[in-house]
């Protein structure tokens, strides 16, 4: 096998098996996505984009360029430290494939280090309340749609439950009785 096939097929392994960055986030968190291979080079320029089904522009800053070139993209971002892509308070929609183009100087070859992005699902929580009842279990109210009540209804509500306690202790009451006074009569017949 000659030198160059030799050469050719290393370097697209090399190229084919790049990894890319995989970063967690959660929910409403700062992220500053890092280029990776921009330490150890010279470069023209940085330029940030989205891939999905197509390449879309986020920020690009030539090098001795004070101020970044920002594209028409759907949510506001910056170059962070060492132009890494900082985005701020990141959604789910957010989450997806971040490509770094370094476009480098004379002599080297560019790189696209990609960033994979996975962003938690935003939990909504409604404010607990603990409330312990008459059988000493453990209740969790949730405060979301809560209204208050006027004082009437809620001394009509608490009338109401204590005259169906009276009425389910006084039939309670009658049935025991009953079947007390049945017993007795059965055990007389049985002497």
């Amino acid at each position: 096998m000659s030198y160059k096939v030799l050469l050719i097929k290393v370097l697209l392994v090399h190229f084919t098996t790049q990894s890319q960055t995989e970063i967690h986030a959660k929910c409403k968190e700062d992220v500053t996505l890092k280029c990776s291979d921009l330490d150890s080079m010279e470069f023209l320029s940085v330029a940030w984009y989205k891939i999905d089904q197509q390449s879309h522009g986020i920020i690009r800053i030539d090098k001795g360029q004070e101020k970044p070139e920002i594209y028409n993209f759907t949510r506001p971002a910056m170059f962070g430290e060492n132009y890494g892509l900082f985005l701020s308070s990141v959604t789910p929609e957010d989450s997806g494939i971040y490509e770094c183009d370094i476009s480098a100087g004379l002599g080297s070859t560019n790189k696209y280090p990609k960033v994979h992005l996975t962003v938690e699902e935003c939990a909504t929580q409604a404010e607990l309340t603990t409330s312990t009842n008459a059988l000493n279990s453990t209740l969790w109210v949730s405060h979301e749609h809560e209204k208050d009540l006027p004082a009437m209804w809620s001394i009509t509500g608490f009338m109401a439950m204590g005259l169906a306690k009276i009425i389910l202790s006084v039939i309670s009451i009658s049935v025991i009785r009953a079947v007390a006074i049945r017993s007795s009569r059965q055990q007389r017949r049985q002497w």
